[in-house]
């Protein structure tokens, strides 16, 4: 769970593929460029001049019109653009004009580049000008689909140009038969103050059309035999997208267009233009000789080598020029040369099955629509990927054969949540939903051995990946190899560690049967903890990093769903063997949602220390309406849940004693007042009570007692705040595990106030009590209650800081409770304590 290393090394590997296409291949139609009038079919489109408010121009540029007519009976597409230039900036993203087309089928006419300034003409039309470049936009996916671009690099573009251009493509891929299906756009990213456009078609051709997002209704009309859909809009705002939003999201006004009225004509199609085989010749056809001989009438054992034989011998790569856009290679071939892409490997893994007496169809899908296909009207346009779907033993089988080293048995293979895919079997006409396979998990052990400040520390990181993610990180060790994969993950851990290194090379256990996958690597960290200098405090922090990545940072302007790592499964612990021990509660935290969960537990075994993170996503995305939750949520585990700290001095003897100024300011401050506070209560006469001349009786009985405590009470006080550190700055900068820096000061500086509190009331108390002050009762009482109110706050400040609900500070509360009340009753009803306590104060 570190670092993907072979998707650093696909650059390379498209670089090498691409090198070695042979010259037939890549050169079987020459891209040239025309220059043409405008077609004849086209309506003329009224000019609209309204500008658009400053604030709503981006970049310096906007779009004075989007301009596109299609006519589906000369299979040809006109567009009409207009980009007023307003700044500086735009002149800098604006100056190019660059059309994408597939010279194999596509023919791209020009008719107008127009640089308008000063409301004055200037042609810039120079064929000669554009630069035809091939297209490499899915290199990466290692595939070469043949398209190209004309690019024309402006000259002499100025802020107030208006940059005016127009082309035709005319042709259409051969391979769907004179059949017409497209998504037509009618907004962009940008602003668009005049859109237009407008389908023409056959009014004997039919077609159905889907509408999303429309901002108006099209405008229809027939005229010569011709049907004209006509979209026109203006002021269409851009639509902003954002990175966190699904796949699937398309906020975009749009139509979907297309002439195939049902699901089984798609299905025909894909029938009629990649058909099983069953019989091969060459090499093909020795190897599946060779299965058959080799595994008879097991089919189970039979589909898994198959499976194998594809993944992981017959390498993704594809060729998807002119009609092999959609139409598979043969079997034979594919197998021969060895690479395909899904829709050639998806044929070629169907074939064989078949061969060997298993029902297998290959089964079209979107991998970014998933089961939203099914808002969309039947379209072979809609479907970017190939799989095959198989029974095995009476039990469906799915099979993306472009992932390489899946294991395990029979027919155990994860598929990825695609949702939704249509059979290509004679007969069917519908969508068919895919039952979801079991993803597995990844756990990560991390082990921390302590022994002291000073020694290096032992750290082991055992790793265990199950079924889908043991397939990728087995084939992500093949393709990069171990060394590779060791450098990388040194290199992960040095970023938190600065002085790492591998004890051993990193150890495997491979289950290809069970299709788990374990790692297992041993480190050695010197200078582990971070010490201060002044105060001897030596501190670490542990941090569960693989799920906090699996945490997107939404911001506050995201209006959409947000996209999430799905099937994501992660249980992480952080094991930390402390020669000192530990001295805190076990703790546990939950989180459940609909679309994900988490549970944290902290745990004490003598010694070790554990933490265990587990989280889990239930689905590919969280709603809306479950965005603020998730926020909150996000927040609370990056910033608390997910970290650990602890500091800690080994030896706090050997620390010079340091006074802590601010606790002694408390002190004095709280002295004084009291002293203050005293003296006001003790001269105060009270007319209440009548002073009959005399000596009243000495103290006796339970008030001799009462004398003591009171009397003894601030002197263990006293005694207790220095022995435990109150007054030292050790004690200010020590903080138990887990705990808060600030909340433990905030709780050093509470407690201080209300022991220093206690021993001021209590000496005056038993001041009271000597001078047998009528007083002497009420205020004895309300220092009882002021103890009681103390040690209840101070148990819950505790609580909330250090997570310390310990038996002791509830018994501590209830002695106080009994006590108070005893004195209490007592007080009120003993004539002896009457007796004694009635001198008043005489001035």
């Amino acid at each position: 769970m570190k670092i993907n290393l072979s998707a650093l090394i696909k650059p390379f590997l498209c670089f090498f593929i691409v090198s070695v296409i042979s010259a037939r291949e890549l050169s079987a139609a020459t891209p040239v460029i025309h220059s043409a009038p405008k077609p004849w079919w086209i309506l003329p489109c009224k000019p609209n001049n309204k500008k658009p408010a400053e604030r709503n121009v981006r970049d310096g540029v906007y779009n004075e019109l989007v301009e596109e007519q299609v006519n589906v009976e000369e299979k040809a597409t006109y567009n009409h653009i207009i980009t007023a230039i307003v700044s500086e900036s735009g002149v800098q993203n604006n100056s190019e004009i660059s059309v994408s087309f597939d010279p194999l089928f596509e023919r791209l006419d020009f008719h107008e580049v127009t640089i308008w300034r000063n409301n004055k003409p200037q042609n810039r039309l120079n064929i000669d000008a554009f630069k035809l470049l091939p297209e490499e936009n899915e290199l990466n996916k290692f595939i070469y689909n043949g398209t190209y671009s004309a690019k024309y690099v402006l000259p002499d573009i100025r802020k107030g140009d208006r940059i005016e251009y127009a082309y035709t493509i005319t042709g259409s891929n051969p391979i769907f038969d004179n059949k017409w299906s497209r998504s037509v756009y009618l907004q962009g990213s940008d602003l668009i103050m005049h859109q237009y456009t407008t389908l023409l078609v056959s009014a004997g051709r039919k077609i159905y059309l889907k509408s999303f997002n429309l901002l108006s209704q099209p405008k229809i009309t027939e005229k010569n035999g011709l049907r004209r859909y006509e979209w026109e809009d203006f002021e269409v705002p851009g639509i902003s997208t954002n990175k966190f939003q699904p796949k699937w999201v398309n906020q975009y006004a749009h139509v979907q267009v297309s002439e195939y009225d049902s699901w089984a004509e798609v299905v025909n199609w894909g029938l009629r233009i990649n058909p099983l085989q069953t019989k091969f010749t060459g090499e093909l056809a020795d190897s599946v000789s060779a299965l058959k001989k080799r595994y008879g009438k097991d089919k189970g054992k039979f589909f898994r080598a198959a499976v194998m034989l594809v993944q992981d011998e017959v390498r993704y790569m594809g060729i998807e020029t002119g009609p092999y856009s959609h139409k598979a290679n043969s079997p034979e071939k594919v197998f021969k040369q060895r690479y395909g892409d899904c829709k050639d490997k998806s044929l070629l893994l169907a074939s064989i099955l078949n061969a060997g007496g298993i029902e297998a169809h290959m089964a079209l899908l979107n991998t970014s629509l998933l089961d939203k296909i099914d808002t969309f009207i039947p379209a072979p346009s809609i479907f970017d990927h190939a799989v095959v779907v198989a029974i095995v033993n009476g039990k469906e089988a799915w099979v993306d054969a472009t992932i390489s080293n899946q294991r395990g048995e029979g027919t155990a293979l994860y598929f990825p949540p695609y949702l939704k895919a249509l059979i290509l079997k004679p007969g069917n006409n519908e969508l068919t939903n895919i039952r979801q396979s079991e993803a597995g998990k990844v756990m990560v052990v991390e082990k921390y051995d302590i022994r002291d400040e000073f020694s290096p520390v032992n750290f082991k990181v055992t790793t265990t990946y199950t079924l889908s993610h043991a397939d990728d990180i087995r084939d992500d060790i093949a393709t990069t190899g171990i060394a590779q994969i060791e450098k990388s993950y040194l290199e992960y851990y040095s970023k938190t560690y600065n002085k790492i290194e591998a004890v051993d090379s990193i150890m495997i256990k491979d289950d290809p049967k069970k299709n788990t996958f374990v790692t297992i690597e041993s480190y050695k960290i010197t200078n582990f903890f971070k010490r201060d200098s002044v105060n001897g405090k030596y501190t670490a922090d542990f941090y569960a990093n693989d799920i906090s990545r699996q945490l997107p940072d939404v911001n506050g302007q995201v209006q959409t769903p947000v996209s999430v790592s799905y099937p994501y499964n992660m249980d992480y612990s952080i094991k930390i063997n402390l020669a000192y021990g530990w001295d805190m509660e076990n703790e546990h935290n939950e989180i459940k949602r609909d679309t994900y969960s988490f549970i944290g537990d902290k745990t004490i075994s003598g010694n070790d220390l554990n933490l265990r993170y587990r989280f889990t996503y239930f689905k590919d995305y969280i709603p809306l309406s479950d965005l603020p939750t998730f926020k909150k949520d996000v927040k609370e585990l990056k910033d608390d849940k997910l970290s650990f700290s602890f500091y800690y001095i080994p030896d706090i003897k050997k620390t010079p004693f340091q006074l802590n100024y601010l606790m002694l300011l408390i002190t004095i401050i709280v002295a004084c007042a009291f002293a203050y506070a005293g003296l006001r209560v003790y001269k105060t006469e009270t007319t209440t009570v009548k002073y009959i001349t005399g000596i009243p009786p000495a103290l006796g009985g339970w008030l001799i007692w009462l004398a003591i405590v009171l009397v003894l009470t601030p002197l263990g006080l006293i005694n207790y705040l220095a022995s435990e550190g109150f007054f030292s700055m050790s004690k200010w900068n020590l903080v138990n595990a887990g705990v808060v820096s600030k909340m433990h000061k905030a709780l050093l500086v509470f407690e201080v106030l209300g022991y220093v509190s206690v021993i001021c009331f209590s000496a005056f108390c038993a001041l009271l009590v000597f001078k047998k002050r009528d007083i002497t009762a009420h205020y004895v009482k309300m220092y009882y209650l002021f103890m009681v109110i103390f040690l209840f706050l101070n148990y819950f400040f505790n609580a909330f800081v250090k997570n310390d609900f310990s038996d002791y500070g509830v018994t501590q509360i209830v002695k106080a409770i009994i006590v108070a009340a005893l004195w209490t009753y007592y007080l009120n009803v003993s004539t002896r304590a009457k007796q004694t306590f009635v001198v008043p104060y005489m001035a």
